[in-house]
């Protein structure tokens, strides 16, 4: 289960942008467009207009959108996401965040393991440890 619903706020958006089908054409740009909230669809709140979306989790959520409202000049326009599950594009799973996945953490410990080992044989008389000078080598007044 990749797609979700999400409510979408389109901060500081122009007022001739919050007609029912400009608002439907931003949340398009994002997805598929379900519904406004009632504040929304009432002008009751002018600070942002806030639109349910269903988006697909394994796509990168967009912060900014490029809008060009009727007949005026283009913007840049914020977009916010609210209410957004956990999910880990790993296991493709709602749960938990991909840097919480438990496969992130196996693939973790098999690169430390790794990377000890070549500490350990570089302790132990490599090319390298040979070339470069002893830190724990006396030194002769």
């Amino acid at each position: 289960m990749t797609h979700v619903p999400v409510w979408v706020k389109f901060l500081n958006l122009p007022l001739k942008c919050w007609t029912s089908r400009c608002l439907s054409k931003l949340a398009s740009v994002l997805r598929k467009p379900i519904q406004c909230d009632k504040l929304t669809s009432t002008k009751e709140r002018l600070s942002y207009a806030c639109v349910l979306v269903e988006m697909d989790l394994l796509e990168d959520l967009r912060s900014f959108i490029d809008v060009v409202p009727p007949n005026g000049n283009p913007l840049y326009q914020k977009v916010t996401h609210e209410t957004l599950p956990k999910f880990c594009k790993n296991c493709k799973v709602l749960g938990h965040s991909t840097e919480a996945c438990s496969k992130n953490q196996v693939d973790l410990r098999l690169v430390e393991k790794k990377g000890t080992s070549k500490e350990a044989a570089m302790s132990k008389g490599s090319v390298f440890s040979i070339l470069s000078p002893s830190v724990d080598a006396p030194t002769e007044p």
